[in-house]
C-alpha cells in the first residue's frame, strides 16, 4: 500500500464508486452515530487513528486531506447530514493515514475499507 492505494481510494470517491445513494439507504442517521458512539467500535477506531493518524506527519499529505473532503462534500450532498459527513470523513482520513504508512493489515482499518467499497457504512 502507498499514495497510490491512497489515490486510487480518492479516484474511487471522485466517481463515485464509494459513497452512493445506496450507501445511506434507509438510514436512520441518529440511530447509527449513536451506535457508532456507544459501541466497542468506537474504541477500536480510537485506537486505530491513534495508531494510524494522530500521531503522524502523514495526516498532512494532500491526498489524504482531498480524500477527506470529498467524503465529507459527498456525504453532505447525499445525506444533509453534516455531523454524519463529518464520520465518513474522518473513516476515510482514517483509511488513507493508514494506506499511506502501509498498514492496511490493520483489521480494523481493513474492515472499515471493506465495508466502504461494498456499499455500506461500517459498524460492528
Amino acid at each position: 500500500m502507498s499514495k497510490t492505494d491512497v489515490e486510487k481510494l480518492l479516484g474511487d470517491l471522485n466517481e463515485g464508486r464509494i459513497l452512493t445513494q445506496q450507501t445511506f439507504e434507509g438510514l436512520d442517521v441518529e440511530v447509527y452515530l449513536d451506535e457508532r458512539d456507544t459501541s466497542a467500535f468506537a474504541d477500536e477506531w480510537m485506537q486505530s487513528f491513534e495508531r494510524w493518524a494522530q500521531a503522524s506527519a502523514v495526516a498532512e499529505e494532500e491526498v489524504l486531506r482531498t480524500s477527506r473532503e470529498q467524503a465529507f462534500k459527498q456525504t453532505l450532498a447525499l445525506t444533509g447530514e453534516p455531523e454524519l459527513a463529518g464520520y465518513v470523513s474522518d473513516d476515510m482520513g482514517l483509511i488513507g493515514a493508514a494506506l499511506l504508512q502501509d498498514m492496511v493489515h490493520d483489521s480494523f482499518v481493513s474492515e472499515l475499507l471493506e465495508s466502504y467499497q461494498q456499499g455500506r457504512l461500517p459498524l460492528r
